[in-house]
Formats: structure tokens, sequence, C-alpha cells
């Protein structure tokens, strides 16, 4: 039967079966299960959603409208407020949105593949009512992706937004050399910013194990929104930047996720930041605040990955200080590996053994789950990245070394932050 307002008319059993353009559309009582594509219904969803992302799409061509309306208005209250609400339920309700959206999706598609294989309705308006719906549904997943979060997309650039000038390419050998200089000196401040975070955390050069927090595994994340309060003050950001969106969701699903190589993810309909709890304890930290980065608004992967950077060492944890400064050196290294390995090698020799057997452990624990699943993510990751405007795609990832160097020159030439004793 069709919608109510809705026409549909039968035909007499005994006549020709409609075949060509007709057949998509004029459910067959000759076959039982054959149904209306309900294009009113579905084709008004999509005209609408069409239309106010195109009304989004015009308003994000105005970076002073989406910073002053969306990011620091409509969307930071869509965000918090979302996650204010998935706060009370202690797992992650990604997963749930995201099992039932599969659900929605191909469960009626292998209903309607049965149905035509035992001859009840034709492949036509399967095929049909299957178009209509899956558009429909991605109608509405793109408009609800733009108004909850995506529309941050637009906002200008975080160094540009701070007043801060560009790291410059190098004009000659001299500069190279200058800025190589300036590089190593950084490496060497995070690596001793690290020994020292992992002393104080850890009681000793070497745990002899794979570290992780000696208290509560929860109890930086209180640390870390304390951290990206003095981020807050500290970059003189947007006040709603220093506003708690609750604890990370550890995902139940996270053995899939290390075979995708996924540290974390945030998701706009929940307004929660999800992490791979199968994660090296050392790392979570790092891989926590650079999600409830995104949770404030930020887009840019090299940016989540600088903000995260700064929470975990402005944070009043130990350990979460030290996963932010590992980060931070491994990020700068390999930098320096590519322009002077002596010099890079020199100071991987400074890490206290602790240090190092983390180093090595992560390495070791990333190439059991390597393979062609991560390969086709790392695709799938980067494809999106550049359908939202991200240049580098997933090469941005690692462009947040030159926002760390950047803050060292307006932090007094130290990518380290000292806090009140």
């Amino acid at each position: 039967m069709g919608e109510p307002g809705e026409t549909t008319n039968f035909r007499n059993p005994k006549d020709p079966l409609p075949f060509g353009v007709f057949a998509l559309f004029t459910p067959d009582e000759a076959m039982e299960k054959d149904r209306p594509p309900r294009l009113r219904r579905r084709g008004l969803v999509i005209l609408v959603c069409l239309a106010l992302m195109g009304a989004s799409w015009a308003a994000a061509q105005s970076a002073e409208f989406v910073e002053n309306v969306y990011a620091q208005g409509l969307g930071h209250s869509i965000a918090s407020g979302l996650a204010f609400v998935s706060g009370f339920v202690p797992t992650s309700l990604a997963e749930v949105v995201l099992l039932a959206a599969t659900v929605y999706l191909f469960l009626p598609g292998f209903v309607a593949a049965v149905h035509v294989f035992q001859r009840k309705r034709r492949i036509l308006n399967a095929i049909a009512g299957g178009f209509f719906r899956f558009w429909a549904f991605a109608a509405v997943v793109a408009l609800t992706f733009y108004l909850a979060w995506g529309l941050n997309y637009a906002r200008a650039p975080l160094p540009l937004r701070l007043g801060w000038k560009a790291v410059e390419t190098p004009s000659g050998d001299a500069e190279y050399a200058r800025q190589t200089d300036e590089l190593a000196r950084l490496c060497e401040q995070l690596v001793q910013a690290a020994n020292d975070n992992y002393m104080q955390a850890m009681g000793s050069e070497d745990f002899g194990r794979p570290s992780f927090p000696p208290a509560d595994s929860l109890a930086f994340e209180d640390a870390l929104d304390r951290g990206f309060e003095r981020v807050q003050r500290r970059l003189a950001l947007e006040e709603s930047f220093a506003v708690s969106r609750g604890r990370a969701k550890p995902v139940a699903a996270s053995v899939l996720m290390c075979y995708l190589g996924i540290g974390g993810f945030y998701f706009p309909w929940t307004g929660e930041a999800n992490y791979n709890r199968l994660l090296p304890a050392f790392t979570q930290p790092q891989i926590i605040a650079h999600e409830k980065a995104h949770q404030r608004g930020i887009t840019s992967e090299d940016e989540a990955n600088f903000l995260g950077y700064l929470a975990c060492i402005s944070s009043d944890d130990a350990f979460s200080r030290y996963s932010g400064y590992l980060f931070g050196q491994r990020q700068l290294l390999t930098e320096l590996y590519r322009r002077d390995a002596a010099r890079a090698q020199a100071l991987l020799k400074q890490r206290l053994p602790g240090v190092q057997r983390d180093v090595d452990y992560l390495r070791e624990w990333r190439q059991q789950y390597e393979g062609a699943a991560q390969e086709v993510s790392a695709s799938v990751n980067d494809a999106y990245l550049k359908s939202q405007g991200v240049k580098g795609g997933v090469a941005s990832y690692a462009a947040s070394q030159g926002l760390i160097i950047l803050f060292a020159r307006n932090n007094g030439g130290s990518a380290v932050i000292e806090l009140p004793r």
C-alpha cells in the first residue's frame, strides 16, 4: 500500500507485467512483496536537505560568520548539548548508532534480495526502493554532520586566528641550516621533558615494562580538561574551548580499530570522543586529548594533534605530560632524521631506557596489526579529509610538527611548558 494521500494504481493480475521505467514505480499486485518507492516523502527529504546544505555552503564562504556565529555559537551549543546527553551513558553510543545505521541500510536490501530470489518482488522495484531509501538517508546524514560539526572545516587556520607567522620554506643553505639547528634544539628539549616526566610518573629510569598510569586510568581525563583550560588562557582562544565535554568513551570494537589503524574518532552525531581501549597506555592521554580537541570544534588533524599535545603538557598529571612530550618528540625527531640523521640518532641515545622501551613496544604493537585493512582505512580517511578541503589528506596529521615549532617561536623559543610548582 502507498502512504496516506499517495495514489497507487494496481494492474489487473491478467495484464502483462509492467517493464522499463514504469516497473520502477508501479507496485504489481501479482508480486506480493512489491513496494512503492515513496518518492513523495523521500524526494522531499532529499530536496530539503540539499537546500539546507546549499545554505550551509553559502554561509561557509564567510570565515567570520563561521567563527562568530557557528563555531562560538550554534555549533558549540549543538556539540556540547549532544556531549551532555550522551555523557549519561558510560559506554560509546557511537557504536550503537553505527550498528543501527548499518542494520537500517543493509537489512532491507537483504530482505529485498530474498524476495526477488523467491520471485515475490521484481528486481527493478527493489532497486528503486533501495536507491531512494539510500539517498534520503545519505542526505540526512550529510546535513546533520555539517550542522553538528562539519561547518568547522570552514574556520580560518589556527595560526591565522592566533596571528602566528607560518613556518617559511628555507630560501637557501644558510636558512636550511638555521632551521635544522632550531629543530634539533627543540627535539633536545622534548627528549629531556619526556625523560623528566617519565621519572615523575614511573618513579625510575626504567619501569621494566611498557608504562601505564600508576593510578586510576581515567584520572588523567580530569587533568586533561584542566590542561585544555590552561591552553585556552595561554593562547587566548574562545571561552567555549575551555568547557569540558565529559569523558572519552572506550570502544568495545577496539580490535577492529587496531586492524584499521584507528586510535580514536570523534562522532558528531553523539558529541562523543571515542578511543581505542587496546592502545598502549602511554599513548592514550595524547589520543584522547586529540579527540577532545575535535570535540571543541577543531577539525584539522594537525591542529587537533597540536592542541592535544598542549593539553597533555599543560595538565597536572605527570603521565599525561609524558604522553604529550613523547608524541611531540617523535613528531619533531622524524623531521630532524630526514634533515640530519646523525643529530637525530645522537638525541635518541639521550632517551631514558624506559622511554626507549615504550617507543620500541609501540612499534612492535603496530606491526602486529599491519595489513590490507589498514591501507584501505588510510585511503578512505585520506579521501574523506581531502573532500573536506584538507589538502594534505592523512599527511596533515604530521603537519603538527610545524605548529609545535610555531608555538616555540611564540613561547620564548621553548616547546616545553613550565607549570607552576
